[in-house]
């Protein structure tokens, strides 16, 4: 049985269920998503079966994987995302103020460990763990004390003198941040400015908010964008260059095409010299990636309902 026969198999299946996720989007919606997430093999993920009906939370998983490109040219930023979210965005803060130690080499342990755990620095001494990464259930000043000694503090050395002016779980769709006529300083980065759109909300929230943009999966697909379609067979490497390229290759396919815009369908049926030439010095073989961009193309249009050359 095809991957394909078997997600559209599956859907059936789920319909009901996937059809109750609130947020993203309608079932045809999900079934997109479904179609997208089984057309890419990732390294080490079992992509053989579609995500089990109950956990939507991994589908959406696996399609912000596929959509990475995407998100980070949506437009989005980590504050615009938490003010979207319909939750709290639980968050621990906490500022170092003093770490001392008479080894040298554990001078900076308490700053590692921070690190290993998945803070993010603010600013020198202050430090924030993205929402994503923050445990429930740090409601109270002894939970916190307590996550606190069992995950940072057991963990380094005792001979390592340390002091911590606060810690605190806050919301962080509550706090503000203000900053004028400050350009490129690495220190002068605000709370929302250390994390990445990925820490802040969960998957399902984060392909939530690119839709409201107009960046459906559907969008998305018809726009003829040549990194999500890339993404299904490109190495790691090629793709990096597809993506760097992104406007370069646009700009040539417009240039020999005559179009204002190179959509799903002008991919489709584009001549493969015509995508090589666009794709030259981009990529080893630009006639190979351009025929299975075409192939992937092709691939889409006659998934959505389009007329695919014969």
């Amino acid at each position: 049985m095809s991957a394909v026969k078997r997600i559209a198999g599956f859907f059936d299946r789920v319909k009901a269920p996937l059809a109750k996720i609130s947020g993203p989007g309608s079932p045809k919606d999900e079934e997109l998503i479904l179609a997208v997430i089984g057309r890419i093999e990732v390294p080490g993920e079992d992509t053989s079966l579609p995500p089990a009906p109950e956990d939507s939370d991994e589908m959406y998983r696996r399609l912000m994987r596929r959509l990475d490109w995407q998100l980070k040219n949506s437009g989005l930023t980590p504050e615009e995302l938490l003010r979207s979210y319909p939750y709290e965005a639980r968050s621990l803060l906490l500022f170092k103020s003093y770490e001392k130690t008479k080894k040298k080499k554990e001078s900076t342990a308490f700053k590692e460990r921070l690190i290993e755990t998945g803070f993010k620095a603010v600013q020198p001494g202050v430090w924030v763990l993205p929402p994503t990464r923050t445990p429930a259930g740090l409601d109270s000043q002894e939970a916190i004390r307590l996550w606190f000694r069992q995950n940072l503090a057991k963990k380094v050395p005792k001979s390592v003198a340390y002091v911590f002016p606060f810690i605190a779980s806050v919301d962080l769709k509550r706090m503000v941040s203000e900053r004028r006529g400050i350009r490129k300083m690495p220190m002068a980065k605000t709370l929302f400015g250390a994390l990445s759109l990925e820490e802040v909300a969960p998957p399902r929230h984060l392909y939530a908010a690119m839709k409201a943009k107009g960046r459906s999966v559907k969008e998305i697909i018809l726009t003829g964008d040549i990194p999500f379609l890339s993404s299904a067979f490109a190495e790691g490497q090629e793709l990096r260059a597809i993506q760097a390229n992104e406007l370069e290759i646009g700009a040539r396919l417009r240039s020999a095409t005559g179009s204002r815009a190179v959509s799903l369908e002008d991919l489709a049926n584009l001549g493969p010299e015509t995508l090589a030439k666009a794709l030259e010095g981009f990529v080893p073989h630009p006639k190979d990636f351009g025929q299975r961009l075409i192939i992937e193309a092709q691939y889409w249009l006659r998934h959505l309902g389009g007329t695919v050359p014969t």
